[in-house]
């Protein structure tokens, strides 16, 4: 029996963090299923007070050290408070869904060379309930990304493709296929988030930035 293609959900957020290099910058990515939008504090910072899974707010500028993250709910209900080292550099907090409930996973956003004919792109899969996951980018294929894992960025000729997402499992049964726009002398990171608790219910979201 052939599985049913799930419908497709495409988050394409583009220029919504157009940002150079912060000192010690720190945004947040709401990854995690199945939970009420979060109130998200870093430290002493207010992050958001609504945000809803599938959202990202813009850099802040936090006190380099470790610093705490608080995730509550509407009604002030403390879903988790963990620890985490901000370097001096910008980072992608991503809360995500784990065994205990939920965590939050620091991710670093480096810069990658790009010229008016190229841009770059990596994928972060935060996927909990999908496990290992292929995504194909024309010829350019990241190949069994483990829960938790951000690729190395791959630089690509600058245009429209289509992101092929599949189980390494079954790698011709395609769960995903998304249009995609890449622009010259961008980076980007891919995404992969699921939207309710199925191995086969993947989304992405496409997030540009610009380092110079």
């Amino acid at each position: 029996m052939n599985d049913v293609l799930l419908p497709q959900v495409n988050n394409n957020c583009r220029f919504c963090n157009f940002n150079q290099w912060m000192p010690a910058g720190v945004r947040i990515l709401n990854a995690a299923v199945n939970y009420n939008p979060f109130s998200v504090s870093v430290g002493n910072v207010n992050m958001a007070t609504n945000l809803d899974q599938g959202a990202i707010t813009r850099y802040s500028q936090i006190n380099q050290g470790y610093q705490t993250v608080t995730l509550s709910g509407s009604n002030g209900y403390i879903y988790l408070q963990k620890s985490v080292y901000i370097g001096d550099g910008m980072t992608t907090i991503a809360i995500i869904n784990s065994a205990s409930g939920l965590d939050v996973l620091p991710i670093s956003d480096t810069a990658c060379a790009t010229n008016s004919f190229s841009a770059c792109i990596r994928v972060a899969n935060l996927a909990y309930y999908s496990g290992d996951i292929n995504v194909g980018l024309g010829n350019v294929v990241f190949s069994s990304v483990p829960f938790r894992d951000v690729t190395s960025f791959s630089r690509v000729s600058a245009g429209n493709y289509t992101a092929r997402i599949s189980h390494p499992q079954r790698p011709g049964n395609m769960l995903l296929s998304v249009p995609v726009n890449l622009s010259a002398n961008r980076i980007y990171t891919l995404y992969l988030m699921n939207w309710n608790p199925s191995p086969d219910a993947i989304q992405t979201f496409l997030v540009e930035d610009r380092r110079s």
